[in-house]
């Protein structure tokens, strides 16, 4: 059995492409269809605060108990999407309910 051995070379060809250029013709540049993900839903999770309560204190709960945060009207909260902070807040009040007022947003999240 011979063996052809200039099939086993490699095929090597030039070839000649045109150089790129940027495009600078003064048309916006493609952006993301970002319209394609308003209805995607996530999750926001604003944590006021927290209580620490005995066995007996956590019992004795009712309708109408009042547990007190540890957090007041004016702290820093952080804002969390899909469990990553994206934003710190400041928790106001709005009339007889709560809010956040939006300090800063992460840019790098």
């Amino acid at each position: 059995m011979t063996l052809n051995t200039a099939s086993r070379r490699p095929l090597v060809m030039r070839v000649d492409l045109p150089e790129q250029q940027p495009d600078h013709d003064g048309k916006e540049t493609a952006r993301p269809r970002l319209d394609l993900l308003e209805d995607v839903r996530v999750t926001v999770d604003i944590r006021l605060g927290c209580a620490e309560l005995t066995v007996k204190e956590l019992m004795a709960l009712q309708a109408g108990s009042v547990v007190e945060l540890d957090r007041q009207l004016g702290d820093t909260i952080e804002v969390r999407l899909n469990e990553k902070t994206i934003a710190h807040a400041e928790i106001v009040a709005v009339g007889e309910q709560f809010g956040v007022r939006i300090t800063d947003i992460s840019a790098s999240q």
